[in-house]
């Protein structure tokens, strides 16, 4: 694999304009919390966290194509995983991280390969997800090892990044959770563009049968950006559970989760990079902003929801693809398009090959 000179890829004024403002965004998070008081570094954390989590469901969601809401299982996965290992077995955060990731990772891959070995379409796809989610709540809810209708409250933990807690001051949390983001968006990058497998997804996505046709192991690859997506999805969910120490069914584990996941991403622009981050900061702002005006949290929740139901029928009125679609319109507009990109000769290798590393 070879990367070349990475000034290459800055060849289009969208380019660099993308670069100038993700190079802005980043400084500008990096001094955010030495610039607001501490209540609002935990507004800070959470638009990051809503960010993480909207990302991490656009691997499957966004570039496969799988309209799936078993992200919740994996969102509580991590929670409770990190809760229950902390407080009944004394174990460190990181080790209760990476359980919770291999857990989600292993229900996200055998989901999606019964699914997908039974030939499930996409809208069955979210009717079965939303049922599984529902029975891991209900399961919580009566299970006295999870804390029951109770969950589990805990506290007492060291503090410091190796225990992965902070208790006066929010900031661990803040730039933490920065750290997955950044680190996960570049890895997402480099799997989409530089391997095989991520360049296979958007053909699964468009079809798959005809992906089948052109070598690419369909089930396979779906089964394996699950994986992926939902062990990455219950970071989050761990997070969020340290920064509060207090784990139930209806915190963690609520059909409005996975909801938010899934529209947050759409309305950002699935398929994208930095669509469902800025989505995600946006809901976070907005939620804040309510408040503010000492709106309740339960109408916080239901003002949000209507936000999301206005914003998607604009969407589908004006059949944009969300947020970054018209971001990149807007500065085409207003740069133009740059240089026009050659279109590829026809490899002469079979396309099954070129995508995927083999035939059949």
């Amino acid at each position: 694999m070879t990367i070349g000179n990475p000034l290459r890829y800055l060849d289009t004024p969208l380019r660099r304009v993308n670069a100038v403002v993700v190079v802005v965004a980043l400084v500008f998070a990096v001094v955010y919390p030495s610039l607001v008081p501490p209540p609002m570094i935990g507004v800070g954390f959470v638009a990051l966290l809503y960010a993480l989590r909207n990302f991490t469901w656009n691997i499957a969601g966004g570039y496969v194509g799988q309209l799936s809401l078993s992200h919740i299982v994996a969102f509580g996965t991590g929670a409770f995983s990190v809760a229950v290992l902390t407080w009944r077995h004394e174990v460190n955060a990181w080790v209760a991280l990476v359980v919770g990731v291999l857990i989600s990772a292993v229900i996200g891959f055998l989901i999606s390969l019964l699914m997908s070995r039974f030939g499930v379409n996409a809208f069955f796809l979210a009717l079965g997800t939303l049922a599984l989610s529902l029975a891991a709540a209900g399961v919580a809810a009566s299970w006295t090892f999870l804390g029951d209708t109770n969950g589990i409250s805990y506290s007492g933990t060291e503090e410091g990044f190796a225990h992965l807690q902070w208790y006066v001051d929010p900031s661990g949390f803040y730039y933490t959770t920065l750290g997955f983001l950044v680190v996960i968006t570049a890895g997402t990058a480099a799997l989409m563009r530089f391997t095989h497998f991520g360049r296979s997804l958007p053909f699964i996505r468009e079809d798959p049968v005809i992906a089948a046709s052109m070598g690419i192991r369909v089930v396979r690859n779906q089964a394996l950006a699950m994986a992926l997506s939902m062990g990455l999805t219950s970071i989050a969910g761990t997070l969020i559970a340290q920064y509060v120490q207090i784990v139930s069914y209806e915190s963690v584990l609520t059909v409005e989760i996975g909801v938010a996941m899934m529209v947050g991403s759409i309305i950002g622009g699935a398929g994208t990079l930095a669509g469902p981050i800025v989505a995600g900061i946006g809901i976070a702002v907005l939620e804040e902003f309510l408040r503010s005006f000492s709106v309740s949290s339960a109408n916080v929740s239901s003002y949000t929801q209507i936000a999301y139901a206005v914003v998607v029928i604009l969407l589908l009125r004006f059949g944009t693809g969300g947020i970054m679609p018209l971001w990149e319109a807007g500065v085409r507009a207003v740069f133009g398009s740059g240089r026009k990109e050659k279109v590829p000769e026809a490899p002469e290798q079979p396309v099954g090959e070129l995508v995927d590393g083999r035939v059949g």
